[in-house]
């Protein structure tokens, strides 16, 4: 440890992003350089232990707006937990999320993670949630409206993008986020099966996965107002019988057929007001 220098000052500068891309990418192997032209979260707060100019280990937060049971809450979300192999087993983990946790205790009363170890976080407090998907027959079809899908690579599209997440509604008031795009970009990119569609007459933007099969996935919603699922399907075109929804569909005007539980990897510390009810937060997400 002596040869070690904790910070928490990189978050946002050259130097902390080329090092916290490092990391990440040597750990879980996914490539978050994209969001430096797409735009970082500015709300990130990053803590860290480093060895002269290379990051060892790290823990960011980051704000997440939520709504909650029809009220809008303000939470931080832990994320890029991460220890360089040749470091583990010398406390940093328990060091940097005490520290992180300390912070957002100060600031907010709601701390969300997602995580495939849930072990690894019990011991602070965190505690499991499981999230659920709804399905059930496709709302009726009309004629097929103007859309189109965007591509990441367009600036213009980046922006129209950009304009929709500033005047976004929240896709529920039991269950959902109106958070930076920062993670849901990162997730259309790291997957290419999700379609991210631009509905003019809707003025939305959907990402969706299964245009063209028998049960289309309807991941997320990001509109100034919030269409219902009938508009959505037929704004598509989608030919289809069937729809999976992976966000709480109490403002789709669309009652599902069935619900099934999932582990999303969630936790939260604090109260949570939909815990033990049928909610989705978004699946646009790393």
């Amino acid at each position: 440890m002596q040869e070690l220098r904790f910070r928490s000052d990189y978050a946002h500068s050259a130097e902390g992003l080329r090092e916290l891309t490092k990391l990440i990418y040597e750990v879980f192997e996914v490539d978050v350089s994209p969001l430096n032209r797409l735009g970082h979260d500015p709300s990130i707060v990053a803590f860290g232990w480093w060895r002269n100019d290379e990051l060892v280990a790290n823990v960011s937060i980051y704000e997440r707006r939520l709504w909650l049971l029809g009220k809008q809450v303000t939470a931080f979300g832990v994320q890029s937990v991460a220890v360089r192999p040749a470091w583990r087993g010398r406390g940093l983990f328990r060091d940097l999320i005490s520290r992180a946790l300390e912070y957002a205790d100060a600031r907010v009363d709601l701390i969300i993670l997602a995580t495939g170890i849930p072990s690894l976080y019990m011991p602070f407090g965190f505690r499991q949630v499981q999230e659920r998907t709804f399905s059930g027959v496709s709302a009726h079809q009309r004629i097929r409206r103007k859309c189109r899908r965007l591509s990441l690579n367009d600036d213009e599209d980046v922006a129209l993008l950009r304009d929709l997440f500033a005047r976004r509604s929240p896709t529920s008031l039991v269950a959902s986020a109106c958070d930076h795009p920062a993670l849901f970009l990162l997730k259309a990119i790291e997957m290419p099966e999700i379609e991210l569609v631009h509905l003019p007459d809707l003025d939305a933007v959907v990402a969706i996965k299964g245009a063209n099969q028998p049960s289309i996935t309807l991941l997320d919603i990001i509109a100034p107002s919030i269409p219902s699922l009938e508009e959505v399907v037929s704004a598509l075109g989608y030919e289809g019988k069937r729809i999976q929804v992976h966000l709480t569909p109490d403002r789709l005007s669309w009652t599902p057929e069935k619900e099934m539980l999932v582990d999303n990897g969630y936790m939260v510390r604090g109260a949570f007001p939909p815990e033990g009810q049928a909610f989705m937060l978004s699946d646009m997400r790393i």
